[in-house]
This record gives C-alpha cells, structure tokens and sequence, in this order.
C-alpha cells in the first residue's frame, strides 16, 4: 500500500523523518554514554534497553523512509548500528547532571515527534507507526524517571540513618 505512493511522499515529510531519525541517533547515543557512567546496575541496565529501543525505532524509520523513496547514506546506516564509542570508560558520576541531560533529550525527542505528529501530509499508517513509538519512549522516559527517584530517594535515606547512627 506505501510503494504505491513512493512518488508521491512530500519532501518535508521526509525531511521530518529523518530529522526524528538523527533525534533518535543523538538520544541512542546520549543513554548509551550515561550508562558506561552510572554504577547503579539497574538503572544501566534501564538505560540500555531504552538506548535498544530507541535504535529499534530508528531501524523501523530507516525502512519507512527508503520505502517513501527517502535515501539514507550508508554512513548514516553504519553510525546508527555501531555499539559502543571505542573510548575508554567515562568517569562515573552522581547522575544529577546526566538526568538533566537525557531530560533535554526527552525534550527535543518528544517536540520532534509532535512536529511529525502535526503534519497534515503524513500518511495514516505513518502516523500510527509513529505515535506508537511516541507513546513507548514515553513510557520508557516516565518509569526511567521513577528509578532515578527511588535511587536519589533511597540515597538521601542512606545519608539520613547514616547521620543519626553517628
């Protein structure tokens, strides 16, 4: 039903497309870096499934653009599914500053999906495809924001009984 319409795909439809997959790459890429920084196992871990569906969804992109007639470079293709940096370990941090950053990522994340969202071109199946993932990264992002909570929470407690003991 898509190839039907490959010649007919508006530009700006694939412009906004592959601005989500570049906003996908940089979100991939930022949880996967926080992740080598954080000693909490389970929240590296939250952040490396979150880095694993973000690529899943830019995979999906990538066939839904080339199939809307979109080109994608093979740079692009090959930067998307490397894993790992190739630098040593990252210094680990205390996470307030990597919150703040995978917060703006949410941010730019989530406005470019609104910005897809609201283009009156886009095609219905595109539009679902596209909120579906919406609405997961979503739900990703709030229950990552929970373990963040619960882990500065029970950090602060920590602190807490430590104080009074002594």
């Amino acid at each position: 039903m898509i190839a039907s319409l490959v010649h007919k795909t508006p530009a700006v439809i694939l412009d906004k497309l592959t601005r989500l997959l570049n906003a996908l790459q940089t979100v991939k890429n930022n949880y996967e870096q926080t992740a080598l920084r954080i000693r909490n196992k389970q929240l590296r871990l939250s952040l490396l499934a979150l880095a694993q569906e973000s690529k899943q969804y830019a995979n999906e992109l990538m066939a839904h653009i080339e199939t809307l007639g979109g080109k994608l470079s093979e740079q692009l293709r090959a930067e998307f599914n490397r894993t790992g940096s190739g630098e040593g370990a990252p210094a680990p941090t205390d996470g307030t500053t990597d919150l703040r950053e995978m917060n703006l990522g949410e941010q730019l994340l989530m406005k470019t999906y609104r910005d897809i969202l609201n283009e009156p071109f886009l095609y219905d199946n595109i539009r679902r495809i596209v909120r579906y993932q919406q609405n997961g990264l979503m739900h990703c992002f709030s229950q990552l924001k929970m373990l963040y909570a619960t882990l500065l929470k029970t950090r602060v407690e920590g602190i807490g009984r430590f104080v009074i003991f002594f």
